[in-house]
C-alpha cells in the first residue's frame, strides 16, 4: 500500500487537473510564464535549502520522497496558478482582489493543515502553520504581479526570500 503522503500528493494533483479543467479558462498559455514562475520558486526552494529545510514532504516511509515534490512542482503549482489568474478578478476593485487571494490562501492553508496532520508534511527550524499563511498570502500577491509586472515579481521574490533567510537564519552554509 502507497503511504499516506503519496496518497496525498496524488489526491492533490487529481483535483487540481479536475479543477483546472472545469474552472481554468482554455487561454493557458497566457498564464504559462506565471506557472514556470511559481514552479520553479518551489523547486529552486527543495533544492537550494535540501540540507536546511523549514518546511519538508514526507515520505511516510517510503524511499522516493521526489515523487510527491514532483507532483507539487509539476501539476499542483502550475495548475492552480492557471486556476488563481484565470479567473483573477483585474477589472474589480482591491477589496474584490484581496478577497479573491484571500480565498486561495484559505484553501492553500487548509491543503497544508490537512497534510501536516496526516504526517505529509513536517515544520522545521521554527516554521509553522502561521509563517505558511504570510508565504501565501506573498506568493499570491507575487503571482499577481508577476502576471503584469515579471521584473518587479522578481526582485520582491528576491527580497522576501531574503527576508525569510534572515528571519530563519538559512546561511550559506547550510545550503546544498
Amino acid at each position: 500500500m502507497l503511504g499516506e503522503f503519496i496518497m496525498i500528493a496524488i489526491i492533490y494533483s487529481v483535483i487540481w487537473i479536475i479543477v483546472a479543467f472545469k474552472f481554468a479558462d482554455r487561454n493557458w498559455k497566457l498564464y504559462y510564464p506565471t506557472m514556470l514562475f511559481a514552479s520553479l520558486g518551489n523547486a529552486l526552494y527543495d533544492l537550494i535549502c535540501y540540507k536546511y529545510q523549514l518546511w519538508q514532504m514526507e515520505p511516510n516511509g517510503l524511499p522516493v520522497a521526489m515523487i510527491p515534490i514532483l507532483l507539487l512542482i509539476l501539476i499542483g503549482m502550475p495548475l492552480s496558478t492557471w486556476v488563481y489568474l484565470s479567473k483573477y478578478p483585474f477589472r474589480k476593485g482591491v477589496r474584490f482582489q484581496a478577497l479573491y487571494i484571500a480565498f486561495f490562501t484559505v484553501i492553500y492553508i487548509i491543503l497544508e493543515y490537512v497534510s501536516v496532520k496526516g504526517g505529509s508534511i513536517t515544520y522545521h527550524h521554527h516554521w509553522n502553520l502561521l509563517w505558511s499563511l504570510l508565504f501565501v498570502i506573498v506568493m499570491f500577491t507575487i503571482m499577481r504581479i508577476h502576471f503584469k509586472k515579471p521584473l518587479l515579481a522578481l526582485i520582491l521574490s528576491a527580497i522576501f526570500a531574503i527576508f525569510l533567510c534572515l528571519v530563519f537564519d538559512v546561511t550559506l552554509d547550510k545550503m546544498k
